[in-house]
């Protein structure tokens, strides 16, 4: 593992533990309620499970065409209209099912970018997405702060409602 590779899974790792340590920590009767706006806690999480399983694939490679995914967002746009399916968990499934799925994908994605070939975090690898191709370093970077960003959004949630 090179010294970026290294970086890059230390640091998801990092941003996965913090997410699972507050999901964990979360009152079961809130996960899944709604707050007056925006989503709930579950809805935060399944849709950082499903960037992860879409973008963090073994090899580094990129999208899946196999995969769907139900909490990815944007859901009038046609690029997730087109991969939209069933997912491994639903946002008003159990607590502890949510989390045993969204804790699995963090594992398996630890993996791959742990796993991946060292070629795939040179500056000019490219990875399919779901509307073009992009850098590497770019998706994971941007994953690492979307993740950050929607651990932000489940304490304003929990501060909501509690």
């Amino acid at each position: 593992m090179n010294a970026v590779q290294s970086l890059l899974a230390r640091t998801l790792k990092a941003e996965f533990v913090a997410l699972m340590e507050l999901l964990d920590a979360y009152p079961a009767e809130l996960l899944g309620k709604q707050p007056q706006h925006g989503h709930s806690a579950a809805w935060h999480a399944l849709h950082i499970m499903d960037w992860t399983r879409c973008v963090i694939q073994p090899g580094l490679q990129g999208v899946n065409p196999a995969l769907t995914y139900g909490y990815l967002g944007f859901e009038d746009a046609d690029w997730t209209r087109a991969v939209t399916g069933p997912t491994l968990v639903e946002e008003h499934d159990a607590p502890e099912h949510i989390l045993k799925s969204v804790r699995q994908v963090f594992d398996e994605a630890l993996k791959s970018v742990r796993t991946a070939p060292e070629d795939r975090f040179e500056p000019d690898a490219l990875w399919t997405t779901l509307k073009r191709p992009r850098p590497v370093l770019d998706g994971l970077t941007y994953h690492l702060r979307h993740t950050a960003y929607h651990r932000g959004q489940v304490t304003l949630v929990l501060k909501e409602l509690a």
